[in-house]
């Protein structure tokens, strides 16, 4: 089958929890995440080192940004950059609808776009997307179509399970993001609900439970159920991670590594400003996906 001729760029946002400097090395582009500071100043997620946000920001609450979704002109800009380099067709990978309006603005862009243009809502965060966009960049040097690209990203999406959990809630209820966990708010009984996301792309929580430490011994059981589905977990990946100090998500792979859980695991990355902001310091988390071949999912003809 000859190698598909068609060029698509992959544009995402700041959700992804990287700086344009960094997806651009990754083969895929960025539109950042609008901020609003309380003292009226602006400013946008790709403006923040990862290690300024944490030093700085987190160390008083009443100082952190609100975030908003892109305007449409950013949309508008950036598929016709894609164009104007080259690029025939564009794939919008965006973050999670139930977190946020941006999929809304980014869908309104593409209907008009000057090439065509598609629009996938992650259902996620952070590295997630960081994950999937990468999954899109293997796919497109594959020879996948648009919607062959689609159609691969849909599955490696659905085989996603992002488990995390945070030292309090009270960053993610303050900030509106709470989901379905908002009435588990108990930190003076210590407890540590494990969250993911559901399919609907909110948060919802998978298992409650008193401490980090007993929370970070129920999720091996957790993955296990939901990986250890047949006898080949070959393409089973897992990444750690974590929101200001690593050694929560050492914790949780060691616990993770004593219990034999499968995957491959790929790294230990860091929360950035757009989740961080909602996340809070403590944060130790986990994402396993499955590392599908984009092959499978080519149905053009040769």
């Amino acid at each position: 089958m000859p190698k598909n001729q068609s060029k698509i760029a992959i544009i995402t946002d700041g959700g992804c929890d990287l700086t344009n400097k960094e997806v651009m090395q990754r083969g895929y582009s960025l539109i950042p995440i609008p901020l609003a500071f309380p003292d009226g100043s602006t400013s946008d997620s790709d403006a923040f080192a990862v290690r300024d946000f944490w030093e700085a920001l987190l160390s008083d609450y009443e100082s952190l940004p609100k975030t908003s979704q892109p305007n449409r002109i950013s949309y508008d800009q950036k598929i016709q950059e894609a164009a104007d380099a080259g690029f025939e067709e564009a794939l919008i990978i965006c973050i999670s609808s139930g977190l946020s309006a941006t999929i809304d603005v980014a869908e309104m862009a593409a209907e008009n776009a000057v090439i065509p243009t598609r629009v996938l809502d992650s259902r996620i965060v952070t590295w997630s997307i960081t994950v999937l966009c990468d999954q899109a960049v293997k796919a497109v040097n594959a020879g996948l179509t648009l919607d062959e690209t689609y159609n691969y990203l849909l599955a490696v999406r659905d085989s996603m399970s992002l488990l995390f959990v945070f030292d309090t809630l009270e960053y993610l209820v303050r900030g509106g993001r709470a989901g379905r966990v908002a009435g588990l708010v108990a930190s003076a009984l210590d407890i540590k609900p494990i969250l993911t996301f559901e399919d609907d792309g909110i948060i919802d929580s998978v298992k409650k439970t008193r401490g980090r430490k007993k929370a970070f011994q129920a999720i091996p059981a957790i993955v296990k159920e939901r990986y250890n589905d047949s006898s080949n977990t070959d393409d089973v990946k897992y990444l750690m991670i974590y929101s200001d100090d690593q050694a929560h998500a050492d914790e949780l792979h060691k616990k993770m590594q004593e219990e034999n859980v499968p995957g491959t695991y790929v790294d230990t990355v860091q929360l950035g400003i757009i989740v961080g902001i909602y996340a809070g310091t403590g944060l130790g988390a986990t994402l396993y996906w499955r590392d599908l071949d984009p092959k499978d999912f080519i149905t053009s003809a040769a």
